[in-house]
């Protein structure tokens, strides 16, 4: 007998592009066998499978050189346990590399490098006595990135492409008994250079093992089709049935039902049976392997995001004598997916695309994903109203398309192809040597999910360029699946090779540079008379940290163009993954952590959502941004509200409506409503007469109404109650008065040395005439600051300011760059003059001026006065800018206060965190917060937590002290434990400690924090600190 480790070597299947497979049978749609009708109906596990999901042998090899047969049978090698499916990085061996675009290992393909981590992995199973007389199957769901299997000591075959199933025949290798099953896994393979996603790069089997039988002759594959009418109300069935494991002679007499029920398990549709006798070889080249069956349907209910109305189609096979083989089954969709008069078109009408990217990524298991882990992403994304997913950048696992039929997501199911690190990047896609490589990831992915009704768009991959690789893809895939659009952004995301303009980043309304080739503004693509396809963007709104600025500007054109039909922000979920310091302490991971070279750091960080599935910020403002009930003003002084159903079926018969009116954050009055809204109608809403009568009778306070959608009832997706939809409206009656006459209560003023100290029975100020400061407030006796209040010109670098700068590298057009080139992360203060009197009501008059300097040059000039009464402190500041520096981070005041003070009450926007350019879905009320949950934790530490429009701020002290704050002009406010310093030092979150105070910046101007992308200074002009001069007042005051 050949030796296996010596052909495996000879081979070297795994450095060879034009063999991607040997002995895998081709791939299908999931097979059970089930032996009975109900078993199909109901969805039992088939008593023809065996899961060999568990605990395997394992054994890591530095290269596939060091195989040998011994190892192989197990007989030699240092064995340790492992979980399957898993990576094995994630298990204590080798390490997880992550990188976006450059390959780990030296570029030169096919070749891969010598130093090629080989995962031997080694199990067994018994046979079974239902194996008996039938056609045995091994499927791999997932491997990555290239395997061999040895079973039984005989080497049965090789598979790549790591996101997609490869099955064997094992039927003639098995014995009586024990079996012995050998997987050998290569963590690289020529597979590797088409495999370059923004993602880590991890090995394993890390999706589902099983072994399934079927009988000799059986249904080895099916096509479904539903061909709605010109109404979109009839349909016909279309189910095209392949056979296998017989000739044509053989197969004489058999039969094929299908049988079509509907979801409460009620047939639907008469019967329909076809005989093998009809089969036939025309002139055409049709197929002597399969069956075609078809079914009128009348009336179906349609499947769509909104409503997935699902009914099951079972297939039985019988043979010549009547008798029963196997049953099949699959969900059916009836639903149709076109492009008409220049829009993509759902049932007819069209739709608008509110999407994510989405990789596959659990903090813990990596790329192994749990049908529990599926079914929370599914509910999170239907909660906060997207309709569609892209499947970034790979099939995925094949329960979650299921579970997306079910539950209603539209799916862009994209190939697993991309080559970004490739130098041309389209160097392997315009080689016809690579063609077959190529063509087995489209055509082996189509194979197996071309049956579910929530793939309405097929994609060729993701940033590989253009070259006649897609144009062969293309081809073959219209002429597979005319019944889908197709997909590619590469090449300019406009080429021959693509029914939707789909590019990525691009502006709403300005051309931007891009890698080699300029993208255009969306709303440009569309203006072209030459254009007539629709547009949704592959990727846009780069959620990196705290970002989706601007992402309102996309959503008002979205609405205004029609030929704008939305896209997929990038991306879904931080790929963070669970580490540990040495000293025990759990974080988050990116690039770099396992000390992976080379990385791209935090590249991998940049979700609506942290890896444990909680919301970023960001995610209320999409959620705002997509919702599908459009609230807007009609006549506020009437008290009438313009509601609009922008969903494409569902009417408002599950909604329930309430308005609230407040006062300076109070409640002032509110009430119900109810909604009969078909789907694309409207509804003025008014409020009730008393309501707006109480309204008209007042003189002060600032009035705001806010509207809310809710969930009537429960769904299988959200509970009842769940807030749908909401808006604010400012009502045009009075505004904020809480102006308080002074206390003319004496202030005593004392001088000692530099000190000056002023005070009342209510309070203690302290101030430095030297280096004009306020020094010390002391209240009750307790110290309020643990450091003198200070101006504040910079802000702990966003992921979106520092764009591709590295410690080591800086973009020189980086927001951080330029910022510090100018020396705001390092100013120094110098005290100009300092002087105080008593004004004629009693109060106290100090005036401190001063400048902040760099490099012997002025960049800031700042005047603060302050009217100091026996219990307050009146604070006026003037901020003069020079000329030469750059639009600024922020310009305001920043305290250090007791560590005591840990909760605060505000009134202005909220709840959740917001800034200039992501203040759509936050709104004005009073909020109540800790310190330590107002912490946005990012992965990567930044600025974060404000909240903006800050009218009034109380600050509350453990120990029955508040301070309170009124400001004027409303302020951007943020509080922390942790100083813009700490937080520009740390890398992670474990990093910041407890400093002893708490920081409350409080900021009369704050740049947008942009979101366009991440590797441009993206801040919208419009959200950028341009002036020079800046101007703010806040009363102090303290009570105990």
């Amino acid at each position: 007998m050949t030796r296996v480790s010596a052909t495996l070597l000879a081979q070297k299947d795994w450095g060879n592009p034009s063999v991607t497979e040997r002995n895998r049978l081709p791939s299908h749609v999931p097979l059970a066998s089930y032996s009975g009708l109900d078993a199909a109906l109901n969805l039992q596990h088939s008593e023809h499978q065996l899961s060999l999901n568990g605990q395997w042998n394992f054994c890591l090899l530095k290269q596939p050189e060091q195989l040998s047969d011994a190892l192989i049978a197990g007989s030699k090698g240092s064995w340790k346990s492992i979980a399957v499916p898993g990576n094995w990085q994630l298990q204590g061996f080798d390490k997880a590399i992550y990188t976006n675009v450059i390959y780990p290992f030296e570029v030169n393909p096919p070749y891969v490098p010598s130093d090629n981590p080989t995962g031997v992995y080694r199990t067994e199973f018994n046979y079974q006595a239902a194996w008996a007389n039938k056609q045995v199957r091994l499927r791999f769901d997932g491997v990555n990135s290239a395997f061999h299997v040895v079973i039984n000591g005989q080497l049965l075959g090789y598979g790549q492409d790591s996101r997609l199933a490869s099955e064997f025949d094992i039927g003639p290798f098995l014995q009586e008994g024990t079996n012995q099953l050998c997987v050998i896994v290569y963590r690289w393979s020529d597979g590797s250079y088409l495999e370059d996603q923004d993602m880590w790069w991890l090995s394993g089997i890390f999706r589902d093992v099983s072994i399934y039988a079927k009988p000799q002759v059986h249904i080895a594959d099916f096509s479904i089709n539903t061909q709605l009418d010109a109404c979109y109300r009839d349909a016909q069935l279309q189910v095209e049935v392949q056979l296998a494991g017989a000739s044509l002679a053989q197969l004489d007499g058999y039969q094929v039902e299908l049988q079509l029920y509907d979801g409460d398990g009620s047939v639907f549709a008469n019967p329909v049976r076809e005989s093998t006798n009809n089969l036939a070889v025309d002139e055409k080249g049709g197929f002597a392997d399969r069956i075609f069956l078809s079914s009128n349907v009348v009336e179906p209910k349609l499947w769509s995001d909104e409503q997935p109305n699902l009914y099951r189609a079972v297939l039985s096979l019988l043979d010549a004598k009547g008798n029963l083989l196997e049953v099949e089954q699959s969900s059916v969709g009836f639903r149709c997916v076109e492009i008409s008069d220049g829009l993509l078109k759902l049932n007819g009408k069209p739709v608008l695309i509110r999407g994510v990217n989405r990789h596959e990524h659990d903090p813990k298991l990596g790329h192994v994903m749990t049908e529990a882990s599926m079914l929370q992403d599914i509910k999170l994304l239907k909660q906060n109203n997207f309709n569609a997913v892209r499947t970034a950048h790979y099939p995925n696992h094949p329960r979650w398309y299921e579970l997306c039929d079910e539950y209603g997501l539209l799916l862009v199911d994209e190939t697993n192809l991309e080559t970004h690190g490739m130098f041309p990047m389209k160097r392997l896609s315009d080689d016809p040597q690579w063609m077959h490589a190529y063509m087995q990831r489209v055509t082996r992915m189509v194979a197996r999910d071309k049956n579910h009704p929530s793939i309405i768009i097929w994609s060729l991959g993701n940033e590989s360029g253009y070259g006649c690789n897609h144009d062969a893809m293309y081809g073959w895939l219209k002429q597979a699946d005319p019944s889908r659009p197709i997909q590619y952004e590469g090449g300019g995301a406009d080429t021959p090779a693509t029914d939707i303009l789909c590019p990525m980043y691009a502006r709403v309304d300005w051309d931007t540079a891009g890698e080699g080739i300029p993208k255009r503004a969306i709303t440009a693509h569309i203006a072209d008379p030459n254009e007539q396809r629709p547009l949704i963007l592959c990727e846009y709104a780069h959620a990196m940290g705290n970002s989706l600025g601007s992402i309102e500007e996309y959503w008002r054109a979205f609405r205004l163009h029609p030929r704008l039909q939305g896209g997929f922000i990038w991306d879904w979920v931080d790929q963070g993954i669970t580490k540990q310091t040495d000293s025990g302490e759990t974080y988050w991971a990116y690039g770099g952590d396992f000390g992976d070279q080379p990385n791209d750091r935090q590249f991998c960080i940049n979700g609506l959502i942290f890896p444990d599935r909680s919301p970023h910020p960001s995610l209320y403002e999409i959620k705002y941004l997509q919702q599908y009930w459009q609230i807007s003003a009609e006549n506020l002084a009437k008290g009438e509200v313009l509601i609009s159903n922008e969903h494409l079926v569902n009417d408002s018969s599950n909604t329930a409506g309430e308005w609230r009116i407040e006062r300076n954050g109070e409640l002032f009055s509110q009430g119900e409503f109810n909604l009969s809204l078909l789907a694309g109608e409207q509804q003025i809403m008014c409020l009730p007469k008393a309501a707006m009568q109480d309204l008209a009778t007042q003189t002060s306070g600032e009035f705001w109404l806010t509207i809310n959608i809710k969930l009537k009832q429960a769904t299988a997706w959200a509970p009842a109650g769940h807030s749908l939809a909401q808006q604010q409206f400012k009502l045009a009656f009075g505004g904020l008065n809480s102006s308080k006459p002074i206390n003319k209560a004496e202030v005593k003023c004392t001088q000692q040395d530099r000190r000056i100290r002023f005070e009342s029975s209510k309070q203690l100020l302290e101030f430095d005439c030297v280096s004009a400061q306020w020094l010390a407030w002391t209240v009750n006796e307790k110290q309020l600051f643990t450091a003198a209040p200070v101006d504040n010109f910079y802000r702990a670098p966003l992921d979106n300011d520092i764009g591709v700068s590295e410690a080591s590298q800086m973009d020189p057009n980086s927001w951080i760059a330029r910022w510090q080139s100018a020396g705001l992360h390092q100013l120094k203060r110098e005290a100009l003059d300092f002087n105080f009197s008593q004004l004629s009501n009693g109060c106290w008059l100090v005036e401190c001026s001063s400048e902040y300097r760099h490099q012997q040059k002025t960049a800031f000039k700042v005047l603060h006065r302050y009217v100091i009464s026996a219990d307050k402190v009146a604070f006026d500041c003037e901020v003069n800018a020079a000329a030469y520096l750059p639009p600024l981070p922020r310009v305001g005041l920043s305290l250090s206060l007791d560590k005591q003070f840990s909760e605060l009450s505000w009134f202005g926007l909220g709840p959740h965190e917001n800034y200039r350019d992501r203040l759509a879905a936050a709104t004005v009320s009073r909020y109540s917060e800790t310190v330590d949950n107002l912490h946005t934790p990012y992965i990567f530490p930044s600025e974060n937590g404000g909240r903006g429009e800050v009218r009034q701020l109380s600050i509350k002290h453990e120990q029955q002290l508040n301070l309170e704050l009124l400001c004027q002009p409303s302020l951007q406010m943020t509080a922390s434990r942790f100083s813009q310093q700490d937080l520009s030092d740390a890398t992670h979150n474990y990093q910041l400690k407890d400093s002893g105070s708490v920081f409350v910046h409080l900021d009369v101007a704050h740049q947008g924090v942009g979101g366009d992308d991440s590797w441009s200074p993206s801040v919208h002009p419009k959200h950028q600190v341009l002036e020079n001069y800046f101007s703010y007042h806040i009363d102090f005051t303290a009570q105990g």
